[in-house]
């Protein structure tokens, strides 16, 4: 739709008509009264757009235009759309021209009409079913009661009339479109038009405003340089509130076309108020209710529900997707939504969910405060701690049992920690705080994961960062075969630098078989994570679904010693994700999901106690699935009914991220050294997102 010709159509352009024409809004079915000096109707641009019941009121001259006025003024309104030169604002309106032109010609001041014909010109137009009026001329000679008469007639038609606010420069609209807003502005039927430049002033020769009830009346368009055509066909670029008119006409029978539903004062409303503001704040003596704004008057206004359901739905944010969904929702079916007048509009469901935020893993391993970790045994238990040091802000604890030194006690803070008892020779009881199960289960088993900054075990999360407040585990050897049991409970935080908690709570239960088997060790879990108002950490609203899910997860693992220091490990998460149906658009789902590592590592490389290892990890994505919702997919003005369809709303991912890592760490003069490099792909599973890279050194003192 934006092409030359609508490049061209300046009335159309300025008044920003293009999001219009996008949802296919023309002008089609709505009837439009001139009432000026005739049109021309053998002109190409308006073939098909006369109405049969168009005729001369003022004399016997037929369908004609003396003057050129009323052509020029058509023109802007309805020029079809026929790639000659311009278009028309409302390209497929139907035109109602009435020649109200006085056949002896105009009179001094540029009075070019006969105001006899003026009464009977109105009502015709009211009998033959326009919707809106164009009244380009001002201060008339004679206005006598019957045309005050036939405008209320039209006013108590529901007819819209927009009138020219006058070219004299004056500080308010001519005393014509006063006196109509004196008598019926309180019907919202009337527009008073001023007329600005291509630079969005207002015209040297454009009555202003004024103060007052017209004011709140007056709409300012383009009036300076209008694309048109003339009564020989001529393009002519042309000047005046007289070609204002027709453009705030032509926007309102946009409006009336696009939503049938509306009244002629809900049209007037709308054009109203979505007007840019433009001059002094608000309604001022210039400008009155600001600058046509045809794009704005075509958005929803007011609160916003389903069709078809009182069920109120945002337009911006209806939840926010987990890591897991990284760059889904790329194209989904719309749902039809009514706005505050009762206009549908198709809402992009996929638009309105937040993505997750873009995490930064090497910055939250090793940014802000210090860690330091104190334990101790005594007998079968065995105690641990891990405290944050510098951290501003907190209370001051005494942690006598970490033998802390006195100025570590004074600034740390206990954030994590474990107990482990040994209950029989054959079985292991452990308990933690802010410490998952997943810790618990490696524990208990003897197990210790490489020191990856970045390519985190992708068996430990499930699509969020867990706050574990509480956890327990109990591990039974049987012999060849062992079992740990454990449960997590705690909260989910958000993605991103922050890691802001949710207040969301999540339990997770699982059990854990793993049987070694000479050089290597097999490893078999299945876990169900429960959210009591999350999906994998992402938040839907109560429109879409009624919250919460549980998913079942089956992890593999298998590791191999090679000897002389070598070692890999491969391991493999599934997951299966159930969503309540609930909401209302009854929204249930299932999700498939999955998660991957590869490590291969070598103690001993350059000196004793010293390890490598490279991983290559992807974190938890959902494969396929997503929320299967009912939704309003048509809409019928006539009746107020909306259609429902089963529409799936898809969440997984485009994207997908891989994570490369090297990790490096051994022993140098009086301290221990850490070197990572990463490298990743897609991340947060987003297809457009730049490669991620990044290095790592630290240095830890031995004291």
């Amino acid at each position: 739709m934006d092409d030359a010709e609508y490049r061209a159509s300046n009335s159309a352009t300025t008044a920003n008509a293009l999001p219009a024409y996008d949802t296919g809004a023309s002008g089609e079915g709505v009837k439009v009264a001139v009432v000026d000096t005739g049109i021309n109707p053998n002109l190409p641009e308006f073939t098909g757009r006369i109405d049969p019941a168009s005729q001369d009121v003022a004399a016997d001259r037929g369908l004609v235009d003396d003057n050129g006025h009323g052509s020029m003024v058509s023109g802007v309104i309805a020029a079809n759309r026929d790639g000659i030169y311009m278009q028309g604002v409302a390209y497929e309106a139907t035109i109602l021209s009435l020649n109200v032109g006085d056949p002896a010609g105009c009179k001094p001041g540029n009075d070019c009409f006969l105001d006899s014909a003026l009464p009977t010109a109105i009502d015709l137009a009211r009998t033959n079913g326009a919707k809106i009026i164009n009244m380009s001329f001002g201060d008339e000679e004679g206005m006598t009661a019957d045309i005050w008469d036939a405008i209320q007639r039209a006013v108590d038609a529901g007819i819209i009339i927009v009138m020219a606010a006058g070219n004299s420069g004056t500080g308010a609209p001519n005393s014509f479109a006063v006196q109509n807003i004196q008598d019926n502005g309180s019907s919202g039927l009337f527009i008073i038009a001023g007329a600005m430049g291509a630079n969005r002033s207002i015209a040297s020769f454009s009555d202003r405003a004024g103060t007052g009830l017209p004011a709140q009346f007056y709409l300012t368009a383009l009036g300076v340089g209008n694309a048109t055509v003339d009564e020989f066909g001529q393009h002519v670029a042309v000047n005046g509130t007289s070609f204002a008119t027709p453009t705030i006409v032509g926007a309102a029978a946009l409006l009336a076309g696009a939503f049938p539903n509306l009244s002629g004062s809900q049209i007037v409303e709308l054009l109203l108020t979505t007007a840019d503001d433009a001059g002094a704040a608000g309604t001022d003596a210039v400008y009155g209710r600001g600058i046509l704004n045809i794009g704005r008057a075509f958005e929803p206004q007011g609160a916003t529900t389903l069709a078809g359901s009182s069920a109120a739905i945002s337009l911006s944010e209806n939840g926010a997707m987990s890591g897991a969904m990284g760059d889904a929702l790329s194209s989904s079916a719309g749902a039809i939504i009514l706005d505050g007048y009762s206009r549908a509009f198709v809402l992009n469901l996929a638009r309105t969910l937040r993505r997750n935020a873009q995490e930064q893993p090497l910055r939250q391993a090793i940014g802000g405060e210090t860690y330091r970790t104190a334990g101790s045994s005594v007998g079968p238990i065995s105690v641990a701690l891990t405290i944050r040091s510098n951290f501003a802000g907190e209370p001051r604890l005494g942690l006598e049992p970490t033998r802390l030194a006195n100025e570590d006690r004074q600034s740390a803070r206990a954030i994590a920690g474990m107990a482990i008892g040994r209950l029989t020779p054959r079985s292991k009881l452990a308990f933690g705080f802010s410490q998952s199960a997943r810790a618990l289960q490696q524990q208990l088993a003897g197990y210790e994961d490489n020191a990856f900054l970045v390519a985190r075990d992708p068996m430990s999360r499930a699509g969020f960062h867990p706050r574990a407040d509480t956890s327990i585990g109990f591990r039974h050897n049987f012999g060849p075969l062992a079992a740990t049991v454990t449960r997590e409970s705690g909260k989910v935080r958000n993605a991103g630098p922050d890691r802001r908690l949710q207040g969301d709570e999540y339990h997770i239960d699982a059990v854990t078989l793993d049987r070694r088997l000479g050089r290597a060790t097999l490893r078999l879990g299945a876990s169900r994570l429960r959210e009591r108002n999350t999906v994998l950490g992402g938040r839907f609203s109560s429109i879409l679904s009624s919250g919460g899910s549980s998913t079942d997860f089956l992890d593999a693992a298998a590791s191999f010693d090679f000897g002389r220091g070598w070692g890999a490990i491969a391991s493999y998460r599934y997951g299966r994700t159930r969503m309540p149906g609930g909401g209302a658009l009854a929204g249930n789902g299932r999700l498939t999901s999955d998660a991957f590592a590869f490590d291969l590592a070598k103690s001993g490389l350059f000196a004793p106690g010293d390890k490598i290892a490279v991983r290559i990890m992807q974190p938890l994505r959902v494969r396929a699935g997503g929320l299967k919702l009912n939704m309003p997919v048509s809409y019928d003005y006539s009746t107020g009914e909306a259609a429902y369809e089963f529409r799936l709303l898809g969440l997984a991912p485009e994207g997908r991220e891989r994570v490369y890592e090297v990790a490096y760490g051994g022993s140098i003069g009086a301290g221990y050294v850490d070197l990572n490099a990463f490298l990743r792909t897609d991340p947060g599973h987003v297809e457009t997102m730049k490669t991620d890279l990044g290095a790592a050194i630290r240095f830890t003192v031995r004291q």
